[in-house]
């Protein structure tokens, strides 16, 4: 397309990001904005199967694969990234593995090579004349500088945090290696070791990592094996705090899951809302967010959670409030 063509799909065809954490019903909303034809609608841009995807593979990775609990799904979760694949090399164009975890956490350096790729997902998009939906389970820490780089809308996905740590560890009786906790402690192992994320990383006893997410998963695993639900909720805890406390003050709508799924008047404010803000018509009537019995676990979450926020502040970390709530009006 030529550049005004562009600049005039750029302000036509806002893009639109969802960040969230993992089991927070991040793959029902992508899903229901990707069912409007005026989308382009890429899951888990930072997910790693992205590194050695292939149109093959894409078509064998859907809900059925797998546990889900993700709704039912027309298409491969994939599905968008087929026609940027390049003839016989693996991987989406523009991808790198350790956007996943790796980078969950900003360097110095920034985000450029997430930029660079990323941008090649937005104009893609908008050459077809959609716009962009962009949905993540692990960009909520680079929130701020995705948001900087390349404007766009940005929806934050909140959840009850302990029904959230519920449903990650819920996963643990059905496989040995949890990834869904595993990540939490993998992303503050990663991080870089002047960070408040890096220093509380060392006060949990987390090792140093070899290269490789395999061996990674693997030298973690073992290090911390068998890991207490204390410990794993620390973790977990640890990582939604500093990664709220980033996107949520840059976020143009905070998303409450919980809500979604309890409250008709409160679904019809956010549909409402991001009509007003994006022209996109997205249908929520249909959310039901499930509930984990805590007592599953026997550990204090409230004084957990404030011992965490007391040592995250004395590693240096900003939980300050957001100055204000964006959360859809008439909630």
């Amino acid at each position: 397309m030529r550049p005004d063509a562009l600049k005039k799909s750029a302000e036509q065809h806002k893009a639109v990001f969802l960040h969230s954490g993992w089991r927070c019903a991040s793959t029902y909303v992508w899903s229901r904005f990707r069912r409007n034809s005026s989308t382009t609608s890429f899951y888990e841009p930072f997910g790693e199967n992205l590194a050695r995807s292939s149109p093959k593979r894409i078509q064998r990775q859907t809900v059925k694969g797998w546990n889900s609990r993700h709704p039912p799904l027309a298409l491969p979760y994939a599905q968008e990234y087929c026609p940027l694949h390049r003839p016989f090399f693996k991987g989406v164009p523009g991808y790198r593995r350790e956007f996943a975890l790796a980078r969950y956490f900003p360097t110095e350096a920034g985000v450029g090579p997430e930029i660079r790729y990323l941008s090649r997902l937005i104009g893609y998009a908008r050459t077809r004349s959609t716009s962009p939906v962009l949905g993540f389970s692990r960009s909520l820490a680079r929130a701020a500088a995705l948001k900087h780089a390349l404007g766009g809308y940005h929806i934050v996905l909140r959840r009850d945090p302990l029904q959230q740590w519920l449903s990650c560890r819920s996963y643990r009786t059905e496989v040995s290696l949890s990834y869904f906790e595993l990540c939490h402690f993998m992303v503050l192992a990663l991080a870089p070791s002047d960070s408040p994320a890096g220093r509380f990383g060392r006060l949990l006893g987390l090792p140093d990592l070899p290269r490789g997410l395999k061996r990674q998963f693997e030298r973690l695993h073992t290090a911390i094996h068998p890991w207490s639900d204390e410990l794993s909720f620390r973790a977990f805890i640890a990582v939604r705090l500093l990664s709220h406390a980033t996107a949520e003050p840059v976020a143009d709508f905070v998303l409450d899951i919980d809500r979604l799924g309890s409250s008709k008047r409160y679904r019809e404010a956010a549909r409402a809302r991001i009509l007003t803000d994006v022209g996109l018509r997205i249908d929520f009537d249909d959310c039901k967010v499930p509930r984990h019995d805590p007592r599953v676990a026997e550990v204090d979450f409230a004084a957990v959670e404030r011992d965490v926020s007391r040592q995250l502040v004395a590693c240096g970390a900003d939980l300050a409030p957001p100055p204000y709530r964006a959360i859809a009006v008439g909630e």
